[in-house]
């Protein structure tokens, strides 16, 4: 019986890490969270917005086209006590129709800063769209790393439970005939409730990872593997990690891009002090009709056209207030720039030394777990001699079971680190791991958008 309680946990440790045929692999469960997840869904609508900044800042090289048209109609009556100005009553109606056009020909370079700030803020939400891709998968990642730790962790301590309570039934019957006291026995019953609470509280752990990985991922997790094969992406040294990622992280890219848009955004506020000149253009009809008027009804056609000019001298100080706004705006881009790159240190260099450390404990832990086999089996053979108390074969259990939950534990954690390392890298998104889904393409859909002049969609 001792040797088979033994024989028991390792072959439930054994299934709980190793998993089953048809697993689902964590990148099956990327590509469903690609395309499913609300928040990346929402990010790329959004991102889809920003694209439209530049076909506005390109509305300031298009013309203006306009069609006015108006109706008047007045009655009057006019009365005079000298008969000689009698005139009566007398109405009279007047229809315009007009279409103007109006043409911008300089505008103190404002319109092509804007269209040059809008390319820069819409290329930094494309980084940005990256980073929340990144982080949308890492959060994925994350989720079902806990379902697979949790898993296993309830396998143990489900073997763990009945395992026990075989050990309580044999203690019960060795009671029975005398070989052990009630001490003994109160011991085992102990051990084995504890075993059942663990059993109760893992079980509830595993159900709100459950429900973590079903809001991010989309579906209800079924059979999980190790995602070992997550380690190919991984960089060769500390250094190759950090040169890749401050020269593809997507945080530093999107600082990056936000600070020439702000740049070109003080730019083109500058130009609101320079001269405007534009060419404009109108073709109007005027009907009228009036029965006061002595040529009966009038039609006039008008043809203009002008070259204007404005030169602003005061604007209440609106235009100057801009231009400072914009200059601080500038500023805190640049800083921005420096967070991201000192940020990006820090995370790549923390991911690292948690992934080492993470690695080498489970070395570690795996060398405690084959040490505490050794102690089980040589504490139940000593027992059985009558060197040792059941309380030392119930320690010894719980000792092996606790360093098999720290090594799935660490596994997961070790994961984790790795995960980090590649979003701090820039490698942690669909393109990068190679999922089998249709790539998005932000691409495409700005420059469908930026020349675009009468869609509506």
């Amino acid at each position: 019986m001792k040797n088979s309680f033994m024989a028991g946990l390792m072959l439930a440790t054994a299934l709980s890490l190793s998993g089953t045929a048809r697993a689902q692999n964590i990148f099956e469960a990327l590509s469903e969270t690609y395309n499913t997840n609300p928040t990346l869904q929402a990010q790329r609508a959004y991102l889809r917005s920003i694209d439209e900044n530049v076909a506005i800042a390109k509305s300031g090289y298009r013309p203006t086209i306009s069609l006015d048209g108006s109706y008047d109609e007045t009655q009057s009556n006019v009365d005079s006590d000298r008969g000689a100005y009698r005139v009566g009553d007398g109405n009279s109606h007047t229809t315009t129709l007009a279409a103007r056009i109006s043409q911008p020909v300089f505008s103190g370079f404002s319109t092509v800063n804007s269209v040059k700030a809008a390319d820069s803020q819409v290329r930094a939400e494309q980084n940005n769209l990256y980073n929340v891709e990144q982080n949308i998968f890492l959060q994925a990642a994350t989720a079902y790393l806990d379902v697979y730790r949790d898993t296993a962790i309830v396998e143990l301590q489900k073997n763990n439970e009945k395992l026990l309570k075989k050990r309580l039934d044999e203690t019960q019957q060795r009671f029975n005939v005398g070989e052990v006291t009630r001490t003994d026995v109160s011991q085992a019953q102990a051990r084995y409730s504890q075993a059942k609470s663990d059993r109760i509280a893992s079980e509830g752990n595993l159900e709100a990872s459950k429900a973590t990985y079903t809001q991010i991922i989309g579906s209800k997790p079924e059979k999980l593997e190790d995602p070992a094969q997550i380690r190919d992406f991984l960089p060769k040294n500390y250094e190759e990690a950090l040169n890749v990622a401050m020269e593809n992280n997507y945080s530093i890219r999107q600082a990056k891009h936000m600070l020439d848009s702000q740049t070109y955004t003080v730019y083109a506020n500058t130009g609101a002090l320079l001269p405007q000149v534009s060419l404009d253009g109108s073709v109007s009809k005027v009907d009228s009709d009036s029965n006061q008027s002595i040529y009966g009804d009038i039609t006039t056609d008008n043809v203009e056209w002008g070259v204007n000019m404005s030169i602003p001298l005061y604007d209440a100080g609106e235009n100057r207030a801009k231009i400072r706004q914009s200059k601080y705006q500038k500023w805190q881009a640049q800083e921005q720039v420096l967070e991201a790159q000192r940020s990006v240190q820090a995370v790549v260099s923390q991911a690292w030394e948690y992934m080492i450390s993470n690695a080498s404990q489970i070395k570690a832990l795996k060398d405690q777990i084959k040490a505490n086999e050794i102690a089980l089996d040589g504490v139940q053979k000593e027992e059985a001699l009558g060197n040792r108390t059941i309380l030392d074969v119930l320690d010894a259990y719980q000792e092996l079971l606790n360093s098999n939950v720290s090594e799935v534990t660490a596994r997961r954690d070790y994961y984790v680190s790795v995960m980090n390392l590649l979003v701090s890298m820039g490698k942690l998104t669909a393109e990068d791991l190679k999922l089998g889904v249709d790539i998005y393409n932000p691409k495409k859909f700005y420059k469908e958008t930026r020349d675009k002049w009468l869609a509506l969609n």
